[in-house]
């Protein structure tokens, strides 16, 4: 039997009608209210037309900066080892 809630998962028991998932949702609903729990998703999930803008606004302006530097302003990083075949060994100690 599938969830009557998602229409896709298999319900949790053999005597329910939801999943777990959407049991949790039904229950936050029946302790918050689900006028109270709409409206925080209407808030918090869906973006009209002035949240968008400002949103692509602050995304442009937060990469602007980016393509103000150029290659005047990369510097080389210095080199570790002058020799790149050195070699690390291990010492061992000895006992008389």
């Amino acid at each position: 039997m599938v969830c009557v809630m998602c229409e896709k998962e298999s319900v949790e028991y053999w005597f329910g009608s939801f999943c777990k998932e959407c049991r949790q949702i039904k229950n936050l609903g029946n302790v918050y209210g689900f006028p109270r729990i709409l409206d925080l998703l209407k808030k918090c999930c869906i973006r009209d037309e002035n949240q968008l803008e400002k949103k692509i606004d602050n995304h442009k302006q937060a990469h602007s900066s980016v393509s103000k530097l150029s290659d005047l302003s990369y510097t080389k990083p210095s080199s570790v080892s002058k020799s790149p075949n050195i070699r690390l060994t291990r010492s061992k100690a000895t006992t008389d």
